[in-house]
């Protein structure tokens, strides 16, 4: 996957709106590189955007996504940090 920024931004909301409906979505981050605080919007609106009780849980993300997570959105219940 690389990195999430200005140049991917698009791509990155393109595969966020096609996760299917169902209650848990995990994604695997570990070969995510980088992302930026608008990436990380991004993903906020999209799991924001699901049906009522789904949860999408990080597997694996970069460091930058956990403090932009912990930062500007510490409790989302709709979103879950594996940091394992």
């Amino acid at each position: 996957m690389g990195q999430v920024d200005l140049a991917t931004h698009g791509s990155w909301r393109s595969a966020l709106a096609e996760l299917p409906s169902v209650p848990d979505i995990h994604l695997e981050l570990s070969e995510l590189t980088f992302i930026d605080t608008h990436g990380t919007l991004i993903l906020v609106e999209a799991t924001n955007q699901s049906a009522q009780g789904r949860r999408v849980v990080l597997h694996n993300p970069p460091v930058t996504l956990v403090r932009i997570l912990d930062l500007f959105w510490p409790s989302l219940p709709t979103l879950e940090v594996d940091r394992a």
